[in-house]
């Protein structure tokens, strides 16, 4: 772990382009844009007027909402700040942004938000408060290792920053230690965007935290693929003996134990609620007990032991083919096999894959790409699809198959990655990887592979790293000059 207070790169953080729209994966229909900004339901067509990829969503009639529409005009919301305290040190260390509203029937968050939603402005209104929260920290002068979690609204993901918020999120890029927070619901929704927001946060040496896993299977599948620096829990839940909210907290200590990142309970309302979080490895807390929310304070001391940012490679840094990674790690190999015997182990996988507790994330590399594709295996991805919460593919002429649960990047000839060939699944609870190179070193026709193939889920997030890492440079990639 590193403690990063200084910003070393002026990456800009979030997409601006708008969404992209989905693409439909049934065989045969490959590339067909589905224009949609949910996540599409084959059997409903696409209504007139729905939103184009890569714009803005349609514009609202002027006067739509009345006093929902004068408050973002207007930019009159207003920030509480609610205490993160290191418990084992008795400091603070950090805040969390909470939303209210003006005086009047829109104060709470919950009615100001649900008018927004309303309207179709959940998302601006959510950079509106965010970029509010950048500002007042900004202004505060507190110690620069003081961290500041801001929400991220499911909305948001998919809302491009209103233009004369930028230079705000830009002077936060390079001043402030701000941990994203990603809520369960935002990475059902959007898991596309919820990856690339994270990856972009990082970009800017900015911190990615989770939340809500206990509503959220696909946010607790998702972590070790996401690798938050924190994970948040919420005490009433993981108190509750609630099924779903034990399986998220056995999964949240695993991160943390794996990886070092910081568990974070939050609505610690006693001290008994204290004492539980401790048990579970939780020194980092938040609730009454220890702060209500408020104005932010004119002074604090620096904390002994920030909030900890987890390390992660540098973008400059060579990326390591899957093959390289498992053979280095130690992986089972095998020789000289046919195209054949490696596509009914990756069905097993894929099997297992879409039959377990838990869906996996599922990364892909695919040297024939999207075009050659068989149909037996554009039937696998699309099952994969109704059942995995992501799949990430990278090869040849591969980005018509980019949906709302598809991150597809397009490989040029040539890549460190075009002669392999890999299939990774990757959850809390499953991890299994096999990637080829051709045999001989050189390809075949028909293909004949040497493959390593590895259950360690070590090897499994260094080699979903690396091909994370990959996606980055590639068009649409948060390192990619275009």
């Amino acid at each position: 772990m590193a403690d990063k207070t200084v910003q070393t790169r002026g990456w800009t953080l979030w997409s601006r382009s708008g969404y992209r729209g989905p693409s439909d994966l049934r065989p045969g229909s490959v590339g067909t844009p589905h224009v949609d900004d949910e996540p599409p339901d084959e059997a409903t067509p696409v209504p007139a007027g729905a939103p184009v990829a890569g714009r803005r969503r349609p514009a609202r009639p002027a006067g739509a909402g009345g006093l929902i529409d004068r408050i973002i005009a207007d930019r009159s919301i207003r920030i509480e700040y609610q205490a993160i305290h290191d418990t084992e040190h008795g400091q603070v260390v950090g805040f969390e942004a909470l939303t209210r509203g003006p005086e009047g029937p829109l104060r709470s968050p919950v009615q100001l938000f649900a008018a927004a939603q309303a309207v179709g402005r959940l998302g601006e209104l959510d950079w509106i408060c965010r970029v509010t929260a950048f500002r007042e920290m900004l202004d505060a002068g507190l110690p620069p290792s003081i961290s500041l979690f801001v929400n991220v609204e499911a909305d948001s993901l998919i809302e491009p920053c209103p233009p004369d918020l930028l230079p705000t999120v830009q002077e936060a890029e390079q001043r402030l230690r701000v941990y994203v927070d990603l809520t369960g619901r935002a990475i059902s929704r959007f898991p596309c965007q919820a990856l690339e927001t994270a990856r972009r946060a990082r970009a800017a040496n900015w911190g990615v935290a989770i939340n809500d896993i206990e509503f959220s299977a696909a946010g607790a599948a998702l972590l070790p693929t996401l690798e938050p620096d924190v994970v948040k829990l919420n005490h009433q839940l993981i108190s509750s003996g609630l099924g779903p909210a034990n399986i998220a907290l056995i999964a949240a200590m695993a991160e943390c134990e794996r990886t070092r990142a910081a568990l974070l309970v939050e609505r610690v309302e006693n001290t008994d609620a204290s004492m539980i979080a401790r048990a579970a490895g939780s020194y980092f807390q938040q609730g009454h007990l220890l702060g209500r929310p408020g104005p932010l304070p004119e002074h604090l001391p620096q904390p002994l032991h920030p909030i900890p940012l987890l390390v992660h490679p540098d973008p400059d840094e060579a990326v390591s083919t899957p093959w390289s990674v498992l053979s280095a790690g130690g992986a089972r190999q095998t020789s000289a096999v046919s195209q054949a015997g490696l596509d009914h182990l990756i069905l097993g996988i894929t099997t297992r894959a879409a039959v377990g507790d838990q869906a996996p994330a599922v990364a892909v590399v695919t040297p024939a790409g999207a075009a050659t594709m068989a149909p037996e295996r554009q039937v696998m991805f699309t099952m994969l699809l109704e059942r995995c919460p992501l799949v990430i593919i990278v090869g040849p002429d591969v980005s018509a198959w980019s949906s709302w649960r598809v991150r597809a990047a397009d490989m040029p000839s040539g890549h460190a990655f075009a002669p392999e060939t890999c299939f990774v699944v990757l959850s809390p609870g499953l991890a299994m990887a096999v990637a080829g190179r051709p045999h001989g070193g050189h390809p075949q026709d028909p293909p004949v592979w040497d493959i390593a193939v590895s259950q360690s889920p070590d090897l499994c997030r260094t080699v979903m790293r690396q091909i994370l890492r990959t996606v980055d440079t590639l068009a649409g990639g948060v390192h990619h000059p275009g």
